[in-house]
């Protein structure tokens, strides 16, 4: 019985590493979109590469970037609510 939680609880945790790296490099590209679409509008002085690294850098830092983990810790929370409350009422 216990095993069988288990294998559920790491066939779902790979699963959400596939889902988590894979919205890891998207919203990675679209910011690095984001960030040479506004440099090639105009306005923006100095050179573009380090425009582009600079404001990368910003984004490893920020909030939306650690939001991410939120993958793991939502589906997380909600099995362990959903056993607890079935399980202890």
């Amino acid at each position: 019985m216990i095993l069988g939680w288990i294998r559920l609880a790491v066939v779902g945790y790979v699963g959400l590493t596939i889902v988590y790296f894979i919205m890891k490099v998207y919203l990675r590209s679209v910011q690095r979109e984001r960030l040479e679409k506004r440099f090639d509008a105009g306005g923006i002085d100095g050179d573009r590469t380090a425009y582009i690294d600079e404001g990368m850098a910003r984004y490893d830092k920020s909030l939306k970037k650690n939001l991410l983990w939120l993958i793991y810790i939502i589906p997380t929370a909600a099995v362990a609510v959903t056993l607890y409350i079935l399980n202890f009422q």
